[in-house]
């Protein structure tokens, strides 16, 4: 890809090699070593990233990794923002008008009712080091290495890496290659998959700097992020430690001859001070890192045995924290159809509902993401259309977004990717309701169920359900768990005093819901049915591409 050919000096077989080690290529690592897939990353770049960006966490990101038991370790990388939330808008910091355009990201919402986690806000360049440890333990990571060039078939995919250091060549089989390699994606372009959507946005320079007579006229006001309006000092302030580190996105306008060298070190730290309000406060620049906004997404999100994840499929502007959540998501559900397809669970088909599933949900996504830009009147940013008055929910959309593809059953395809209101009622599609159970008396959430294995959850008069799913995994080879959510002798999860498993479902308390290992519902059986082993056997046939 662009550099002549080299010698070979060995060649390596693994079944899926990922290129790219950023947010996403590292969350597909950790997502195939759970699930025992051998594989092997590559990234150019000597470490992880060193600045601070994409900080904002959804709630459904943070439920995959309370799955992957990372959340502990992310929340004590993230400990310095624990109390912050919300977005402000201020003329500067120390005077003129002031509002709240989120006062709570959750909306007021109790979150423990409907996930089994929360919003997080840990930066990429803590966020990072964390995947990188769980990464190594379950995946061949290799930073400091290129992939020069790749070429597949119908058996698997070679690919030429070389380590930048010692110019040291290797030949990669693999049987899949799962691409993370950023917005100007090489292997995107490589396979001549073309991009739809507005284009580029708005462009801002991000400015980290130090100081520590800020917080002072920062106050009490503990936010994700605090736009600055006053024309000398428009930007978007972010906190790194609420004490003395910060950032600044301010506007870019490289289409006006307007260079990078043109931030100078001088004019970053007046426009830090005019953004304050205050021309006498101490600021020390520690870095600069131009970054452009885009609305695009990929035509297609992979050829053969190449797939495409992350910004390298999609591209969207940051208000709303959706792009590094999205691509996070695609790493996950990507994930468990590779590992279906390499342990014979499923047909090759399954890997075309990864487009089928995804695509749809990053359209639905960049919508509302440059609707809450608009919303949040993103410095830079000016739509054509001037502000929205129906900026995204954004619980609605990091929850709610629903699939309709050749791996459900029962999903109706006309309904809207992203619901208009907040909806999880166990349709077929969607991400599979959270309750709160005891499993052998220890309290967890039905979500923390689904992983490594088809779940079948069913009401307390759902014993059919159960003896079904233990003849349709010994019929198919598929790995089936099944629980009978209730108080009663036979209940394997017993809820809490006040919940409703079968309306939580939308199912009867003889019904059933089938969850894939993604955590989203394949398919609901409203009662109890005849030849019920019969039936969930088609029905994991059928979602898993088998026939």
């Amino acid at each position: 890809m662009g550099r002549k050919s080299v010698s070979v000096s060995a060649v390596e077989s693994v079944p899926v090699l990922i290129v790219g080690g950023s947010l996403v290529g590292l969350s597909t690592s950790v997502f195939l070593g759970r699930l025992g897939i051998e594989h092997m990353l590559v990234e150019r770049h000597a470490g992880t990233s060193t600045h601070p960006r994409g900080r904002g966490n959804n709630v459904r990101t943070m439920e995959l990794f309370r799955t992957a038991q990372l959340e502990p370790d992310i929340r004590e990388a993230a400990s310095a923002l624990a109390g912050n939330d919300g977005v402000l808008q201020v003329e500067t910091l120390a005077r003129g008008r002031r509002r709240w355009i989120i006062r709570d990201i959750s909306a007021g919402m109790d979150v423990s009712r409907v996930s089994s986690s929360n919003w997080c806000l840990c930066s990429q360049n803590d966020l990072e080091p964390v995947l990188l440890s769980r990464a190594r333990q379950g995946g061949d990571i290799r930073f400091g290495t290129e992939m020069l060039s790749f070429t597949q078939s119908r058996e698997g995919v070679q690919a030429q890496i070389m380590h930048r250091d010692t110019g040291e060549t290797r030949t990669v089989h693999a049987d899949f290659l799962v691409a993370a390699d950023g917005p100007r994606s090489p292997v995107r372009r490589s396979l001549g998959i073309g991009q739809s959507g507005p284009g580029e946005l708005f462009h801002n320079v991000s400015i980290t700097f130090r100081s520590k007579a800020l917080k002072d006229y920062v106050g009490d006001k503990r936010f994700v992020v605090c736009y600055i309006t006053d024309p000398l000092g428009e930007g978007a302030l972010l906190p790194v430690d609420n004490e003395e580190r910060w950032v600044i996105h301010v506007p870019w306008f490289p289409d006006r001859g307007e260079t990078l060298e043109d931030f100078s070190d001088e004019r970053c730290a007046a426009h830090i001070r005019a953004a304050a309000g205050a021309s006498d406060i101490d600021v020390e620049i520690t870095g600069k890192a131009p970054w452009h906004a885009a609305n695009r997404v990929a035509d297609s999100y992979g050829r053969g045995r190449v797939f495409l994840a992350g910004d390298a499929a999609h591209e969207m502007p940051p208000t709303g924290a959706f792009g590094s959540n999205t691509g996070i998501q695609d790493a996950h559900n990507l994930a468990w159809k590779l590992a279906a397809v390499l342990r014979g669970w499923a047909g090759m088909p399954l890997l075309d509902t990864y487009q089928q599933e995804r695509r749809p949900a990053a359209v639905a996504t960049s919508a509302r993401a440059c609707l809450q830009a608009a919303e949040e009147q993103h410095p830079g940013f000016s739509p054509a259309a001037g502000r929205n008055n129906d900026p995204a929910d954004l619980m609605t959309v990091a929850l709610c977004y629903r699939y309709a593809s050749n791996a459900v059953m029962g999903a109706s395809p006309e309904l809207p990717v992203v619901p208009d209101d907040f909806q999880l009622g166990g349709d077929p599609g969607s991400r599979a309701p959270h309750m709160w159970v005891r499993r052998e008396g220890a309290e967890i959430s039905t979500l923390d169920l689904y992983e490594r294995s088809f779940v079948v959850l069913a009401g307390p008069a759902g014993q059919v359900w159960r003896d079904a799913a233990k003849k349709a995994a010994e019929k198919t080879g598929v790995p089936v768990e099944a629980y009978l959510v209730g108080h009663g002798p036979d209940g394997d999860l017993v809820p809490e005093a006040d919940a409703d498993w079968a309306k939580a479902h939308g199912t009867a308390e003889d019904g059933a819901v089938l969850v894939r290992p993604d955590g989203f519902v394949a398919w609901r059986a409203h009662a109890e049915m005849p030849h019920a082993d019969r039936v969930l056997t088609n029905v994991l046939q059928t979602v898993l591409c088998r026939t």
